[in-house]
């Protein structure tokens, strides 16, 4: 006689079971494109420098003679990435809290913690050197039809397969003890984690009625990094792992969410994209075109920014989402990250107008005759990925 199968209730589906990657990959480009609407395009490390460059501020340092960071017309709730990235970080605690899973989850070695600290001086320099991290660099480059993001999507798969060798010195076998809680223990802390929740969000309400009237763009620049925060926690949605696993593990479901959320956001912002270059592509210039400049640095930075990345436990977004979540290697790596991309500062501000910047902006549709040549080419590019990733798993199972 076959077991019936218990539904799941609404508070599981929402707070309690874990998305689908593809879940988060759905929800995660509607946010960005949301985003870009109603603000920019979405971006984490540009923030991280200039907190960076306010620590060292306090120390009286000159960050704007040392590394060209000017932080005096910085402006929190003016600033579109602080807002999304507190939101990122506030997102996945609220979504810990309401299904009751938060908890500080401590390091188990003193090797993490140097991890910790080498990778996020190295997400820093890297992301500052590249021009973004795997937002600002990737995500919301690619589906502009940048050169560079793909560049930068190669290099940071370099980075994150040497990082992956690399991380094998700073693992620990030792597991952490886990205290198990009784059925009472359980109950009184889900009831605690649901009021920290509640009164989470209530305080954001507050906040952002109260800041409405002078900014008022930022309650909505908050609400879409909320947004961005739960959805990534939810699904368990990392684009470090979806460049690490592959190597490690030999798993790419992640890698092929992360491929399907790439071709959604080609997509959806092809529509955008068309309507604000059009066919006549001769209107484009170095100052409208959209996408990084490709030169050395950029390549230099994306390698280093995937060996940090895979250090680190998380890349700039998966650092808020794991502060969120409770990670205390994380928390270690976050000053680290904003005081390496506020000291790479001085590199590009040495390295400007030389070789090692030397570089052009390289637009697809420019190359391939038209924005319609160049999204079919470019979702080509991507099911292709997708298939090699299906086929890199079926092989990695096969050899066990």
């Amino acid at each position: 006689m076959e077991e019936k199968q218990i539904q799941p209730t609404l508070y599981e589906t929402l707070f309690k079971k874990e998305w689908s990657y593809y879940t988060g990959a759905v929800l995660i480009v509607i946010f960005a494109l949301a985003l870009s609407m109603f603000g920019s395009t979405w971006g984490v490390s540009g923030a991280l420098g200039t907190w960076g460059s306010m620590f060292l501020g306090l120390f009286g340092i000159d960050t704007a003679a040392a590394f060209g960071n000017d932080t005096s017309k910085y402006n929190f709730f003016a600033n579109q990435a602080s807002l999304t990235d507190i939101g990122l970080l506030l997102g996945a605690l609220i979504a810990c809290l309401f299904a009751a899973q938060w908890k500080i989850r401590n390091i188990k070695h003193y090797k993490q913690a140097l991890a910790a600290i080498i990778g996020g001086l190295l997400m820093g320099i890297g992301a500052k050197m590249a021009g973004g991290c795997n937002i600002g660099g990737l995500f919301s480059q690619l589906p502009q039809f940048s050169l560079a993001a793909w560049l930068f999507l190669l290099f940071v798969f370099l980075g994150a397969t040497v990082g992956g060798k690399l991380l094998k010195f700073f693992m620990s076998n030792k597991r952490p003890n886990r205290k198990r809680l009784t059925a009472e223990q359980k109950a009184r802390n889900k009831k605690i984690q649901i009021t920290a929740a509640v009164v989470i969000i209530l305080i954001l309400l507050v906040v952002a009625f109260a800041v409405a009237p002078t900014y008022p763009a930022a309650p909505l620049m908050m609400v879409i990094g909320v947004g961005l925060g739960y959805s990534m926690q939810r699904s368990r949605f990392c684009f470090t792992a979806a460049y690490r696993d592959p190597m490690l593990t030999g798993e790419t479901k992640l890698t092929r969410a992360v491929i399907v959320a790439f071709a959604l956001s080609t997509i959806l912002f092809f529509g955008k994209h068309a309507a604000a270059f059009g066919t006549d592509l001769s209107k484009l210039t170095a100052d409208n075109m959209p996408g990084n400049v490709i030169n050395l640095q950029m390549i230099i930075g994306s390698f280093i920014f995937g060996i940090g990345a895979v250090l680190a436990g998380g890349c700039a977004s998966g650092t808020f989402v794991r502060m969120g979540e409770g990670y205390v290697q994380l928390w270690i790596c976050f000053p680290f990250f904003c005081l390496g991309n506020a000291v790479a500062g001085g590199i590009t501000k040495a390295t400007a107008g030389t070789w090692f910047t030397a570089g052009s902006k390289v637009y697809l549709p420019q190359v391939f005759g038209g924005l319609v040549p160049a999204l079919l080419i470019q979702l080509a590019a991507l099911l292709a990925l997708w298939v090699l990733a299906s086929w890199w798993e079926s092989k990695k199972r096969a050899s066990f």
